[in-house]
């Protein structure tokens, strides 16, 4: 039991402790404004997708086109966005509140977090499972994110179909895994030189994204609004892993795709989601506090899923 526990604490515990290392340096003015903008843009455009291309690049062929892994990841994603939206539209009427509500409840911070999470945890058989997640159920995200905010923005911004194919295919993350499938389908090998530059790239994507987003959080403070904040925030790190977790086992995944599921609904609310409803004319406040919210919580509610799901036997 004590094994379990440490192996569970073992696995969470140093990603949240470098990202409160952030929060801390940002608090102390160790770190600037312009400085979390600009590493921002390193992890998204420059570390991350050299990590992402070199999983994809490293792994073998068969654990990329595991094409059920795909399928659940996709569906469940798909039905928790509609299930979310269309449930909570029942209880609130304010648009801008309804589309932060519910994209905080669905959105999940995997490229900065849960990546760095499912590999500390799985290791190499992470690492693919991690690359399928990226490559298919982060352009989903993106694109739920944007129809719900559109739908339920009072700003009158409206957001075209070309737009969203544009965001897709422009997206580095997507152009790293598309990048590394054709040269491993292709059987070509990098220079030595090449891939450790890229290597030392990817080095530092974790650390430096997780600094960051320990850095960006902010929270404003309690209002009025603050219950649909927590109550978006449970449903990210409570109900949405269990769900997933119970709907995937009963489907036949076992070991570490159960672990990748777990993460895929149980990591914090994205700080990306929060500036997209800022931009989009939604509730500004209600989104940020969901991303507070969620990180705190998440750091013990995965801490014990995990422990939970090693102590039964249905990780490893």
């Amino acid at each position: 039991m004590l094994e379990n526990f440490l192996f569970s604490l073992n696995a969470v515990a140093p990603l949240f402790l470098v990202l409160l290392l952030g929060y801390v340096l940002k608090k102390k003015n160790f770190l600037s404004d312009g400085f979390v903008t600009t590493g921002n843009k390193v992890v998204f455009y420059i570390a991350l997708p050299a990590s992402i291309f070199l999983n994809v690049y490293s792994a073998e062929l068969g654990d990329l086109l595991d094409w059920g892994f795909v399928a659940f990841a996709v569906g469940a994603s798909l039905i928790a966005f509609f299930a979310i939206w269309l449930i909570s539209a029942l209880f609130i009427k304010d648009k801008p509140i309804l589309g932060a509500f519910a994209q905080g409840a669905f959105r999940g911070n995997f490229a900065f977090l849960g990546m760095p999470l499912l590999i500390n945890l799985a290791g190499e058989a992470g690492e693919a499972r991690a690359a399928l997640i990226m490559a298919f159920v982060l352009p989903v995200y993106n694109i739920c994110t944007v129809l719900i905010l559109a739908a339920c923005s009072d700003s009158g911004k409206k957001v075209g179909f070309k737009t969203i194919i544009l965001t897709i295919v422009k997206n580095p993350f997507i152009i790293a895994i598309v990048l590394a499938f054709g040269l491993q389908l292709l059987n070509i090998r990098l220079p030595f030189a090449i891939n450790h530059t890229v290597r030392y790239g990817a080095n530092m994507a974790t650390a430096l994204a997780l600094i960051c987003l320990g850095a960006g959080m902010t929270f404003q403070g309690f209002d009025a609004k603050f219950k649909y904040a927590l109550v978006s925030s449970l449903i990210k790190v409570l109900v949405l892993p269990i769900l997933f977790v119970v709907a995937g086992y009963m489907m036949g995944f076992r070991g570490y795709d159960i672990a990748a599921f777990l993460i895929l609904g149980g990591i914090p609310s994205a700080i990306a989601g929060y500036a997209m409803v800022v931009q989009m004319g939604g509730d500004g406040y209600i989104a940020g506090t969901i991303v507070v919210i969620s990180t705190l919580f998440s750091a013990f509610t995965l801490t014990i899923f995990i422990y939970i799901l090693r102590t039964l036997g249905m990780l490893g």
